[in-house]
């Protein structure tokens, strides 16, 4: 236990560079999926991307040859364009769970393992039985799978990322402190 204490309070110093980045599931034109979890970093299609911070409420993503400009609204909720190849640019959109596309099969067979990994993990740190948890989203990337889970009571989700081998290499609350 005081190994997961370590270790937890490690990764919060070592993304607090980029702790105002939010949890990110967007979907741009050209087929680009972009994907973050809380604090970073930013994956486009899988790739981790270079990020730069202006100030708390904007940062640069750049990978692939595309740009993405991350703005943090008032409310906390993100805008995220992007501007590509050829003067390409647009606006992004939150992606849906299917909007993502087909994913290549050895993602596709690691999703339940991750979810049960995550499941375990999020009902060990919450004390709240696994029956009552409830998978809400399952974003793969070439660092593993993230795996968003609603606890009841809980006033925003758990994220969980978990490596290819079922491992879960982070759990945590995605919301304030004090609300689960």
């Amino acid at each position: 236990m005081c190994k997961l204490a370590i270790a937890m309070c490690l990764l919060a110093a070592a993304g607090t560079s980029s702790a105002a980045i939010p949890m990110l599931n967007y979907t741009c034109p050209g087929n680009l999926d972009v994907h973050a979890d809380e604090g970073g970093p930013v994956f486009i299609n899988g790739k981790e991307t270079k990020l730069k911070r202006f100030n708390d409420n904007y940062y640069e993503a750049s990978g692939a040859g595309v740009t993405l400009s991350i703005s943090i609204n008032p409310d906390g909720t993100p805008t995220v364009s992007y501007t590509g190849p050829k003067r390409a640019n647009g606006i992004c959109h939150v992606a849906s769970s299917a909007s993502t596309g087909p994913a290549p099969a050895t993602a596709r067979n690691s999703k339940p393992n991750a979810e049960n990994a995550c499941l375990a993990a999020v009902a060990k740190s919450t004390n709240v039985a696994r029956n009552n948890l409830k998978v809400i989203d399952v974003m793969t990337a070439e660092a593993g799978t993230g795996v968003t889970v609603s606890v009841p009571g809980a006033n925003a989700p758990w994220s969980c990322l978990v490596d290819r081998q079922g491992r879960v290499e982070r759990a945590m609350y995605t919301g304030k402190e004090g609300g689960r």
